[in-house]
């Protein structure tokens, strides 16, 4: 039982007698489900007049019960084992993984002993949505905050500076969806080459490999290119080294740490050639420390290569938010609100925002997209806009039968959306 849950719980609704059917509720949903109800209970005390905190809890909790009925019984243990390959242990370890160490000494090149299954985009949960912003927000440099989960039940909200090396520094941009889906396709390329790592004696550990650029935009799904579409290819990879993120640790009361600076890929260099009268572009990509750690531990969620052709950046940035949820629910439904969605996904300010109808209709046209999308093991994304008590809500699940992965595309470490 997670009972600093039912300790919130009861602190915000001031019903201690409705502590049993709390508990039974958080039993059998899960307690991501019941955090989110919880989320929304929040939100529509500082929105909205709620006479009866304990009342309203209870009636969204009630109708997640009702919509369980359905579904196979909830079991706690399997669960249980289920999320142990979704998370790192603790917080400390989560964040100590962080630290780079140096390279010093003869580096050793080879691949990783279980490589990842072939055809498949290894993406390292670490690195969420929050990471990543609309091509729109033509901010280079802002700050929002990311959440992150471990098995210990520990849960952080991190100042995460986007587009500086640390705070103060000079701006150098927000990576966008676009920047995610060519890192997708990216890291798909360094699984079909086998999973690729320099190991140094100092411990120091990096993935690499080697990208042409016209493989690349094949990858991505795209069906006609010429020599501009393959120079802006080239700079969005260039982007991945230098547009760089800060996390604030300070609030962790971390030993010897209170901050850390990185980008996503840590080194890249360029060669171009000829090749049957053209000018091929090859690359050799190096990822930097925390997404290589995050890789060859294997904390990484496994998803198709379909997800690298998603045309709308914001349907992309639900998927990268909801996948992980919906994996973890193993068929149940999730929702949220619009509004809620729009800050979980720090979307850039915007006139819709703030107009009920008009965040239905922009939510509801990445709905087309997300609901051709299927998960790595088969399950198709079911997703849709209905309408809440307050405001219209997406409403998730994953429908079908999973299919048999290997283990080691299957492991990750999930943060808490």
């Amino acid at each position: 039982m997670t009972s600093y849950l039912i300790d919130k719980i009861i602190k915000i609704t001031k019903d201690p007698k409705s502590k049993p059917f709390f508990e039974k509720a958080l039993r059998e949903l899960g307690e991501s489900v019941v955090a989110e109800e919880l989320g929304e209970l929040k939100y529509q005390i500082q929105t909205r007049q709620i006479n009866n905190p304990a009342k309203y809890l209870t009636a969204l909790l009630k109708r997640q019960l009702d919509k369980n009925k359905e579904k196979k019984e909830f079991n706690p243990s399997a669960h249980q084992e289920k999320i142990r390959t979704y998370f790192e242990d603790t917080q400390l370890t989560l964040f100590t993984n962080l630290r780079p160490i140096e390279e010093q000494g003869k580096v050793e090149q080879s691949k990783m002993e279980m490589p990842y299954r072939k055809g498949i985009i290894p993406w390292a949960t670490f690195i969420n949505s929050s990471f990543f912003t609309l091509s729109t927000n033509k901010a280079k440099s802002d700050k929002v905050l990311a959440k992150f989960r471990t098995l210990d039940g520990e849960t952080s909200i991190i100042p995460l500076f986007r587009g500086q090396i640390k705070p103060g520094d000079r701006e150098r941009g927000i990576l966008t969806a676009e920047h995610a889906k060519i890192l997708a396709a990216i890291e798909k390329i360094w699984v079909d080459q086998g999973c690729m790592k320099n190991t140094y004696p100092s411990g120091a550990v990096t993935c690499y490999c080697y990208v042409s650029i016209r493989e690349l935009a094949k990858v991505l799904n795209w069906k006609t290119f010429g020599g501009k579409q393959l120079t802006w290819l080239t700079k969005m990879v260039y982007d991945l080294k230098t547009m760089p993120y800060y996390l604030d640790l300070s609030g962790l009361n971390l030993k010897n740490i209170t901050g850390y600076g990185f980008s996503l890929l840590g080194d890249v260099e360029l060669v171009e050639r000829k090749k049957r009268g053209q000018t091929e572009t090859v690359l050799k990509i190096k990822f930097s420390t925390p997404l290589s750690i995050q890789l060859l531990e294997r904390h990484a969620v496994s998803r198709p290569i379909e997800i690298a052709h998603i045309h709308s950046e914001l349907a992309f940035l639900i998927r990268l938010f909801i996948e992980p949820i919906l994996i973890s629910l193993d068929g149940r439904e999730y929702s949220k609100t619009l509004t809620d969605l729009i800050k979980e996904l720090s979307l850039p300010a915007a006139a819709w925002h703030n107009d009920k109808t008009g965040r239905k209709n922009v939510f509801k046209k990445a709905m087309k997209e997300l609901n051709t999308q299927k998960t790595a093991d088969g399950r198709q994304m079911i997703v849709s806009i209905e309408k809440g008590i307050y405001d219209w809500m997406l409403v998730a699940r994953l429908d079908g039968e999973k299919k048999c992965l290997e283990l080691q595309a299957t492991r990750s470490a999930e943060p808490l959306q």
